[in-house]
């Protein structure tokens, strides 16, 4: 990945991204590998993990999600599969188009659902990220969390009540093989200054922690 990663420096990183996830979803075509997770395990505890945390605020209410970097909507599945979520309003947002073209195909009757773009299409109650800024395409950590947190600002005026995301992380923020890390402290810290915030960790998958950020 180190060629990978020089060769994509003259462009921006949202280019080199969508770059790197088209080619995965060539290569592996709609399953875990083709959005980098390791297997399906991980993808499927991270779902739990982040819909279960709306779910726990949100209350009684079916809210309406953003699923910023959706892939190719395997999240989606994930909710229509479990009654709990058949009444959430879901919409996908992916910066790759090969990816949203995907999601489409394997959701006719949803098809609408999905888009390409950074942004929730318009206001929901919470935008959610799942796994969305694990692979960086860069060698700076400070710059990539500040991508992040940049990435998440963005987003926060279009959501209503709310985001979750999660971030693999350790004592000292790195990027190793490709994979941000960051350091949950200061993950916490950063993103206070949009509003409340708890941190929990991922319940079956080592280092993951879930961050939920409300109003």
């Amino acid at each position: 990945m180190r060629g990978l990663i020089d060769a994509i420096r003259p462009f921006s990183v949202e280019s080199g991204l969508s770059r790197a996830y088209r080619r995965a979803l060539s290569r592996h075509g709609a399953t875990p590998q083709g959005v980098f997770w390791n297997s399906s395990k991980s993808q499927t505890a991270r779902f739990a993990a982040l819909l279960g945390t709306v779910a726990d605020h949100a209350g009684r209410r079916d809210p309406s999600i953003a699923d910023v970097g959706c892939g190719y909507g395997p999240m989606l599945d994930y909710m229509r599969d479990r009654p709990q979520y058949r009444g959430w309003q879901y919409a996908g947002i992916d910066i790759t188009r090969a990816m949203i073209a995907e999601a489409r195909r394997r959701h006719p009757q949803e098809a609408a659902s999905f888009a390409v773009g950074k942004l929730p299409p318009g206001q929901v109650d919470y935008a959610v990220f799942s796994g969305t800024f694990n692979l960086c395409l860069i060698d700076d950590p400070d710059r990539w969390q500040r991508y992040i947190l940049d990435a998440l600002a963005a987003c926060w005026p279009r959501c209503r009540h709310g985001m979750a995301l999660n971030l693999l992380c350790r004592r000292q923020a790195a990027i190793e093989a490709n994979i941000f890390y960051a350091v949950e402290a200061d993950m916490t810290a950063a993103l206070r200054r949009l509003g409340r915030v708890e941190a929990a960790p991922t319940k079956g998958v080592k280092h993951d922690v879930t961050f939920l950020v409300t109003r």
